[in-house]
């Protein structure tokens, strides 16, 4: 128990900071209800002036240790500083108590002090020196000689009780309050750590799918690029025509490549979705590429085509566009079979090549180490995102196929073919 130091307090408030305003607003009607009595009936056995100078003193008294001083002091401080307060406040109101017997109503607030600012062991010293003290009152009446009776003696005892175990109630309650508090407060920090630890992986999977993005779009664009400069400086000066022609087709590539970083920075989808359906927009990219590439590309469609989810069709473009790139720095292939299948439950891509292919056993090695290892683990990683799947098969001599499976969600409509 106590009350807090605001400078050192938690996000909650402890029962007796919340209660606060309530116990001063009792201490006060405690107060003045009597000295209101007074005033009406004016009926004590001292001068009214000084019931009101005492009634005065002892509100002021109260403002200065309890409302002001104790919320701004701590431990033993905090504590002497109540007994200072209890012990003047006792001082000032015995002689209240015996001008007017109203004035006992002001000694109830003072066991919910005690309870409120002190140790519990010092607590019930006081409440049972204030009870011996009112029943001490009770017996010298006023200006009579004392005298105790057995029922007093009982019913003092009877308050000591009770009070001892409301306190022990109150206590248990607030021991309980103040558990739930801190497993409040380690809850809510957990639950910080946890939205700063799903920031950050948010932030990770951003630039995952940048660099995807990036590695799918700019670096192909690139490397397509600095091949057509390669061809072109390997035909001067004897083929012109040739050279200009690989110039002409990096400027194509460079500007495409420059749309895309553009768009890119808007997270925008590919142009190529946004001009055309997916199995169009498919088809373009394998014309582009075989143009490019002097390489034949067959490219067909089974099934009917339907809409997808504008993640699936950019995962699937990139995927193409991934395996044709492959195929064009490490298959020597002369021909190329692109397949987009529609079926009842998923949509699957096949790109298949008759290149040189290769040990898919030693593929996680060698060719990843020979791609820089991001092609193909980044196409991976983006079909598993929508719950696909990719398979390679390859064979030294026979070719290569790679395939791109994903399952197609639930709502799905026709397709136009443009």
């Amino acid at each position: 128990m106590g009350i807090s130091n605001p400078s050192h307090s938690t996000s909650k408030p402890n029962a007796w900071d919340r209660w606060a305003k309530i116990w001063h607003a009792v201490f006060y009607v405690t107060l003045g209800l009597p000295t209101l009595i007074v005033l009406i009936y004016r009926d004590t056995g001292i001068s009214l002036g000084l019931v009101l100078g005492l009634s005065l003193a002892l509100g002021l008294w109260y403002a200065f240790m309890i409302i002001w001083l104790l919320p701004r002091v701590q431990g033993n401080v905090q504590q002497t500083s109540a007994l200072v307060f209890l012990v003047g406040a006792l001082v000032m109101w015995i002689p209240l108590a015996n001008a007017h017997p109203a004035y006992y109503l002001t000694a109830s607030s003072f066991y919910g002090l005690m309870w409120g600012t002190l140790r519990f062991s010092v607590a019930i010293a006081g409440n049972v020196i204030l009870t011996v003290v009112i029943i001490l009152l009770q017996s010298l009446g006023r200006g009579g000689s004392m005298e105790l009776s057995a029922n007093m003696l009982i019913i003092g005892a009877v308050i000591i009780g009770w009070s001892v175990l409301l306190a022990l109630w109150i206590r248990t309650i607030m021991r309980e309050s103040v558990q739930r508090k801190r497993l409040i407060e380690k809850l809510e920090a957990a639950q910080e750590e946890l939205a700063a630890v799903e920031r950050q992986a948010g932030v990770q999977e951003e630039r995952q799918r940048m660099a995807h993005e990036i590695h799918d779009t700019l670096a192909q664009g690139f490397t397509s690029i600095v091949m057509q400069l390669e061809a072109a400086e390997q035909a001067l000066p004897e083929e012109i025509a040739t050279a200009q022609d690989h110039i002409l087709k990096a400027r194509d590539t460079a500007r495409d490549s420059l749309k895309e970083a553009r768009r890119l920075v808007l997270a925008l989808q590919p142009e190529l979705l946004e001009k055309a359906p997916l199995a169009e927009a498919l088809r373009r990219e394998a014309e582009r590429w075989s143009q490019d590439n002097k390489i034949e590309a067959r490219y067909s469609i089974t099934g009917t085509p339907i809409s997808l989810h504008p993640q699936v069709e950019v995962t699937l473009l990139r995927a193409m566009q991934e395996g044709l790139a492959n195929v064009h720095k490490h298959a020597e292939a002369k021909e190329v079979n692109i397949t987009l299948s529609y079926m009842a439950d998923q949509v699957a891509l096949d790109i298949q090549d008759d290149g040189c292919g290769f040990d898919v056993q030693d593929s996680e090695h060698t060719t990843a180490e020979k791609n820089g290892g991001f092609g193909l683990r980044a196409m991976e990683q983006r079909v598993e995102q929508i719950g696909g799947v990719v398979i390679l098969e390859s064979t030294p001599g026979k070719g290569t196929t790679l395939a791109i499976q994903v399952p197609i969600g639930e709502d799905k409509s026709a397709e136009s073919n443009g």
